[in-house]
């Protein structure tokens, strides 16, 4: 009977001893993964923000020689706004998921494009009805026919 008692607490600390191992095997996995996982990686980049070989790695330059002035950079003039024509003004899409535009004013129209919220448009048309405006997008120039009522206009 004594070897019994001996057997058994034996077998219950074995188990024991194995439970708090595998709770700490799984808390030190848990810590290395929530430590992994809180650094974020590098902000990708794309064309234009891509930084050019003189950024990138900078020359250094002996001891006691002068420093070259820097080369002045042409200024660079935005191009020219066209006119707006007479019943059209600049706008801005505010409808958050962005917008489909069509090729007449209707959902039977087939689609021809898209619109994303914020960005620039021309009203070029506004029917009596006040259900569809003609839009012409500034980036790209693309026309097509919006639903009204998702545009704001441009101050």
């Amino acid at each position: 009977m004594k070897g019994f008692f001996i057997g058994l607490s034996k077998l219950t600390l074995g188990v024991a001893i194995a439970l708090i191992l595998l709770s700490m095997a799984g808390v030190a996995t848990a810590r290395y993964f929530m430590g992994r996982l809180s650094v974020l990686p590098p902000k990708p980049l794309y064309g234009d923000e891509m930084p050019t070989e003189s950024e990138a790695a900078p020359e250094a330059t002996p001891e006691g020689a002068p420093e070259a002035a820097p080369e002045p950079t042409p200024a660079v003039e935005p191009p020219p706004e066209p006119a707006l024509e007479p019943g059209t003004y600049e706008a801005v899409v505010v409808q958050p998921i962005g917008l489909v535009m069509r090729e007449g004013p209707g959902v039977e129209f087939p689609q021809v494009g898209g619109v994303d919220v914020n960005e620039a448009v021309v009203v070029l048309e506004e029917p009596a009805d006040q259900d569809w405006v003609k839009v012409q997008v500034v980036s790209n120039g693309q026309e097509g026919w919006v639903k009204a009522g998702n545009t704001r206009r441009a101050e």
